[in-house]
């Protein structure tokens, strides 16, 4: 055991007087290690828990870490250009979609155990690398802050700003209780420090820890502004500023605002002594934080002024951690190389891109770090609407015709916790329903581990009435990166459910896993004794090796998932009685739609039947719940469940009769919403284009429905409908809708939809027999090898050009659109470059 300093002695000491008068009612056992003992969980668990507990899990932010404890140590990074007053406008925090970035984005990143982002800024003409490492067993992290300046801008001055916060005050009857402490343990020098800033920490969760901030240590060569003899001393912009005050829990992600408060005071305060002579003040000189009122609390401050190249680090441990598991200022730039070649190596292991061009393989790397680089943590409460009716026949009518949502009242509810991929960190840095499924189809063969981690965080969401909100706004924090009209969720609305589809998939992987083994889930294999015989490397494929675990895990979720499937049918059943549909009833509608958006159904703006009728069935939703029905089959298969099993195979067969039967057009030769015309006819709203594709992209037109298979690669291989240079677009050009309006989902192309497309052309192709569709066969092949080189072609590209990956891609021109750094499903390309070339 390590011995703690006199300073974390005597603090510790104090905490436990403190906490005892507080009752507050736990134990300390020789500075136990918190974070490691728990004697109900396995070996595997803690070891799992424990590389997964620290990351950039803020992820809406350029740099923002946390744990995945609520109401824990929080910091975050922010940075602003000190030579203009104006650069404060241009103070970097919250990852923006409007910042002038040339890039900005992990370029290697795995959340077991660090990586690398790299930001170009250029109003602040700086490119900043920011190496995050964490120790083996994952309990101690570092980063590395490197500037370098752009050509022609040497000298250019940036000021840093890292702050760090302790939350988790909790009220009692007696009133604030103490729950840690976050103490500076330098001497108090009102007019800065040179020396490294050593903080030390408790909390009940952490244990005892200690963070360390250096000047970049002894072989930097780190230039500052010297101080101007005017100002006070303690606007030494050579020497590190800290400043320390109390704050709400809850409030410590407002770094940013504290910070531009505090700094406002300071700036007030010295217009009142020094007038109209502040003017002549070097910006950098005036634009810092002055500890003026000695304030002490749980949040911290720390300000750097730099010009030109610089670099610090910051280092975080536990205080009794091994000596080998510690990071240190001496080891960080060892383990930064050695956290490097991991990436790589387990990038390589995991997917085999060596025989693809060169910078392929390096979009392919961005790509994987990007979308774990979105791995968040949120937790807070969500606000709930359920008793806003959004039925059809409720919704208001506007003078001129056009039905639109009421406007949702919420209701706080929870608080919930949730490990998630984010869709975009500049834009959507937040969990999406329907985004999820798609962002673990490339971690499957990289970490299934994870993948199972985040969908059991997604599935512990179901609420007793088997409802899971289409949008995670967890807290006051993911609050302020909403716009106001989309904060409240209705238990009304849900999303296409990909997290079966990716739940499935992750079953079939662990299916193959038992057949290549050849008897995986043996007794002799489910003896095997997680306690001791699983090590840290092992961890991203231990439920492939032992799948008895995912086994476990789906007899215990079985019941949520099965109230979920119950709910999600019957939420949105369409009417069948009504209008002499016959006995299936196997017909859905998308609740909640306006006239010109249906958020429900993930294709936001696509065009829909009108007006709109409780008659309407969407096609779309159809096949989704098919997926759905599935993996539900495969999950009661696997816990031998043979009426369950049944059951859904039943509705299975049901849901694609009633695709054919209900949604198949044979004057448009090809799959399309229905609702009823005045004399409760049957009419179809055929507009051709991602609609249209879903019984393909689902895989619910039979193989022997050769026709109907061959109309639908006609339609993806015609450049007057689907077809352009750059991909699949989103709706056909023949369309009257085609580029109107919002055009959101009326032309541009999106990723995750055409990997669908190819995943399927490989599929069909794989599955059709020679004898019966060799013609067919040919043709797939050649819109597969087309489609694949667009789009990755393209992808890449824009990347080299523009330094993102985005939302969507102009059929016209292949220019990017909508949301950059959209690495959730645009990450997709990944498995299309994974891909072969051709089908053989």
């Amino acid at each position: 055991m390590k011995l703690l300093s006199t300073y974390q002695l005597v603090c510790l000491l104090l905490f436990l007087v403190l906490a005892r008068s507080a009752d507050f009612d736990f134990v300390v056992d020789d500075a136990v290690d918190f974070v490691t003992f728990n004697a109900s969980l396995t070996l595997y668990e803690q070891l799992s828990q424990n590389s997964l507990l620290w990351g950039p899990y803020r992820s809406g932010y350029y740099l923002g870490i946390k744990p995945r404890i609520p109401l824990s140590l929080t910091s975050g990074l922010l940075w602003f250009n000190a030579d203009d007053h104006n650069g404060l406008q241009n103070i970097r925090h919250e990852y923006d979609q409007h910042h002038n970035m040339r890039k900005a984005n992990w370029v290697q990143y795995d959340p077991r155990f660090g990586g690398r982002q790299e930001i170009v800024d250029k109003d602040c003409h700086i490119n900043i690398i920011i190496d995050f490492v964490k120790s083996e067993n994952g309990l101690n992290w570092a980063l590395k802050v490197k500037a370098v300046p752009h050509k022609g801008y040497e000298h250019v001055t940036t000021s840093f700003v890292w702050y760090t916060g302790l939350e988790g005050e909790a009220m009692t009857d007696q009133g604030l209780s103490v729950s840690g402490f976050l103490k500076l343990d330098n001497e108090f020098n009102e007019y800065g420090y040179k020396d490294t800033l050593e903080f030390s920490g408790f909390s009940k969760e952490l244990g005892l820890f200690e963070m360390k901030i250096n000047d970049g240590g002894k072989d930097t060569k780190n230039k500052h502004p010297k101080p101007i003899s005017s100002l006070p001393k303690n606007l030494d912009p050579s020497l590190t500023h800290h400043l320390s005050l109390r704050v709400p829990d809850g409030n410590v992600w407002r770094g940013k605002d504290i910070f531009l408060t505090l700094l406002e005071d300071s700036i007030n305060d010295l217009m009142k002594t020094m007038g109209d002579k502040l003017n002549e003040v070097p910006p950098y000189a005036g634009l810092m934080m002055r500890d003026m009122h000695h304030y002490e609390g749980n949040l911290h401050l720390v300000q750097k002024t730099y010009q030109g190249a610089a670099e610090f680090d910051i280092t975080y441990n536990l205080v009794d951690a091994d000596d080998s598991q510690k990071i240190t200022f001496e080891n960080l730039k060892s383990q930064i190389e050695v956290t490097s070649q991991k990436f790589k190596k387990k990038f390589d292991e995991c997917f085999h891109l060596a025989s693809k061009p060169k910078k392929e393989q390096k979009l392919a790397k961005e790509l994987l770090s990007g979308l774990l680089g979105g791995l968040s943590y949120s937790q807070g409460d969500q606000l709930v609407d359920r008793e806003t009716s959004l039925d059809d026949e409720d919704l208001p009518v506007n003078i001129n015709g056009d039905v639109h949502l009421p406007k949702l009242t919420g209701k706080s509810e929870g608080p919930h916790e949730l490990f998630s991929l984010v869709p975009s960190r500049p834009f959507f840095p937040r969990g999406f329903y329907w985004d999820e499924g798609f962002h673990l189809l490339p971690l499957l063969k990289y970490d299934s581990d994870l993948v199972l981690e985040i969908l059991k965080s997604w599935f512990e969401l179901i609420d007793n009435k088997g409802w899971i909100a289409r949008e995670q706004i967890l807290g006051a924090e993911a609050r302020s990166r909403v716009p106001a009209e989309f904060v409240v969720q209705s238990d009304s609305i849900v999303n296409p459910p990909t997290l079966l589809l990716a739940f499935n998939n992750l079953l079939e992987m662990a299916k193959q896993a038992e057949t290549s083994k050849k008897n995986v889930y043996s007794e002799n294999q489910k003896a095997i004794n997680l306690d001791t015989d699983i090590a840290i490397e092992d961890l991203s494929s231990v439920v492939m090796s032992h799948p008895h675990l995912l086994a476990n895990y789906t007899k215990e979720i079985y019941p949520r998932l099965k109230l979920h499937y119950d709910s999600f049918r019957a939420s949105q059943q369409g009417e069948f009685d009504d209008f002499n549909r016959g006995p299936n009833k196997e017909v859905y509608r998308w609740r909640g739609r306006s006239t010109t958006h249906s958020l429900a159904s993930g294709l936001d703006d696509y065009p829909r039947i009108l007006p709109i009728d409780i008659a309407e069935l969407n096609v779309d939703l159809l096949c989704w719940i098919g997926v759905m029905t599935r993996s539900m089959k495969n999950i009661a298969e696997i816990l031998e469940l043979p009426l369950d099993v049944a059951r859904y195979d039943k509705i299975e067969t049901d849901i694609t009769e009633s695709i054919e039967s209900m949604h198949w057009s044979e004057e448009h030769k090809t799959y399309c919403d229905v609702s009823v015309d005045d004399d409760d006819e049957k009419v179809f709203g055929c507009y051709k284009g991602y609609i249209s594709l879903f019984p393909f992209l689902t895989r619910f037109i039979p193989l022997d429905q050769v026709d109907k298979l061959g109309h639908i690669v006609d339609l993806l291989s015609d450049p007057e409908e689907l077809a352009s240079d750059y991909g699949i677009r989103s709706i056909s050009k023949s369309s009257e809708f085609y580029r109107t309006g919002e055009n959101y989902w009326r032309s541009p192309i999106w990723i995750n939809i055409n990997y669908l497309v190819l995943d399927s052309l490989t599929y069909y192709h794989h599955s059709l027999k020679d004898e019966d569709a060799g013609e067919l066969k040919e043709k797939i092949a050649d819109v597969y090898s087309t489609l694949r080189k667009q789009l990755i072609t393209n992808v890449k590209r824009q990347w080299m050009t523009t330094g993102f990956v985005w939302e969507q891609y102009d059929d016209i021109t292949g220019e990017p659109k909508g949301a950059k750094n959209f690495l959730g499903w645009s990450s997709l390309i990944l498995l299309a470059i994974e891909m072969p070339e051709k089908l053989m």
